[in-house]
């Protein structure tokens, strides 16, 4: 058995979503994460103490891509809490 590690590979378009991702995040001062695994990618995001997972998928493109609304809902989840305080 040896300990061979996936190979992943990153398109031109994944790093174009993950710029904007990034961004739009950045914007809202939240963190984003993005983790590996032998089955594909899990993209999470840390705001605060707090964090969770924001969509996974087979492949980093198709991870990111999802990610997108509900890195909108957070953020303006996040928004309107910061206006009630």
């Amino acid at each position: 058995m040896t300990d061979e590690q996936p190979q992943f590979q990153v398109t031109p378009a994944a790093l174009e979503y993950i710029g904007n991702l990034l961004e739009a995040a950045y914007i809202h001062g939240i963190g984003i994460t993005f983790e590996p695994d032998f089955v594909g990618w899990k993209v999470g995001y840390i705001s605060g103490r707090t964090g969770g997972d924001l969509a996974t998928a087979y492949d980093l493109e198709t991870a990111v891509k999802a990610a997108e609304k509900p890195l909108d809902e957070l953020a303006h989840r996040l928004a309107a809490n910061r206006r009630s305080k």
